[in-house]
C-alpha cells in the first residue's frame, strides 16, 4: 500500500512539474510574442522541444511563428527576406518530420510567384523561371490538389519564360528534367506542349540560337 502512495505521489509530482514547463514555456513565448521579439520567441521555443517531446502543440505552434516571420515579410514586400526566412521554415518543417504543413507550402508557393514576378519586371526571364521551377519542386507532390495545380502552372510559366528568353531548347530540358523527377509524364502537363518546345529548339538550333 505504502508503495503504491509514493508511486501515486510521485506521478502526481511529475504531473504537477509537467504543467508548470508548460506554462513556463508557453507564458514566455506569449510575452515574447507581445513584445514583438519574434525571432526570440522561436528560439525560446525551440530550446524545451527536447524536454516536452510529449506536447506536440509546440511544433505546430513553433512552425506558425515561421510561418508569421515569413507572412510577415511578404506583406512588407521584402521578397529577399522572405525567400531567406521560407527556407528557414522550411528547414523548421524537415526537422518535425512528416509532410510539409500546407501553409507552408503555401506561403512557399507566394514567395516563390513573386520572386519570378519581381525577376520578370526587370527582364531577366531565365532567373525568373528558376523560381518557378522551385515552385515546382515544392509544390509538385503537396496534399492539396489546388497547391498541385499551382506547381503545374509555375513549371508552364517558366517554360513560357525560357521561351521568351530566346532559349526554348533551355525549356524543352525543363520539361525531361521534371519528367525524370517525377518518373514520368507531369500530370495536368498537355503532351503537345513538349512537342511544340522541341519544334522550337529544333527551329533555334538551324538559326543558330
Amino acid at each position: 500500500m505504502k508503495l503504491l502512495i509514493i508511486v501515486f505521489a510521485i506521478a502526481v509530482a511529475i504531473a504537477i512539474a509537467g504543467l508548470l514547463l508548460e506554462a513556463t514555456v508557453f507564458g514566455g513565448a506569449w510575452v515574447m510574442h507581445q513584445r514583438e521579439l519574434y525571432d526570440d520567441e522561436i528560439v525560446w521555443l525551440e530550446k524545451f522541444t527536447p524536454v516536452m517531446g510529449w506536447e506536440k502543440g509546440l511544433e505546430r505552434l513553433i512552425l506558425k511563428r515561421y510561418g508569421d516571420r515569413v507572412e510577415r515579410a511578404l506583406l512588407a514586400d521584402r521578397i529577399d527576406r522572405a525567400v531567406h526566412l521560407f527556407s528557414e521554415a522550411r528547414a523548421a518543417a524537415h526537422r518535425v518530420g512528416g509532410p510539409m504543413d500546407t501553409e507552408i507550402v503555401r506561403l512557399g508557393i507566394e514567395t516563390f510567384r513573386r520572386a519570378a514576378d519581381r525577376l520578370t519586371k526587370y527582364g531577366r526571364f531565365s532567373d525568373a523561371a528558376d523560381w518557378d521551377d522551385s515552385l515546382f519542386v515544392l509544390a509538385v507532390r503537396a496534399h492539396d490538389p489546388h497547391q498541385r495545380y499551382e506547381a503545374l502552372s509555375g513549371l508552364l510559366a517558366g517554360l513560357d519564360l525560357r521561351v521568351k528568353d530566346g532559349k526554348p531548347c533551355a525549356a524543352l530540358a525543363r520539361v525531361r528534367w521534371a519528367k525524370q523527377g517525377l518518373g514520368g509524364a507531369v500530370p495536368g502537363m498537355a503532351d503537345n506542349v513538349e512537342e511544340d518546345l522541341a519544334q522550337q529548339c529544333r527551329q533555334a538550333q538551324r538559326d543558330g540560337r
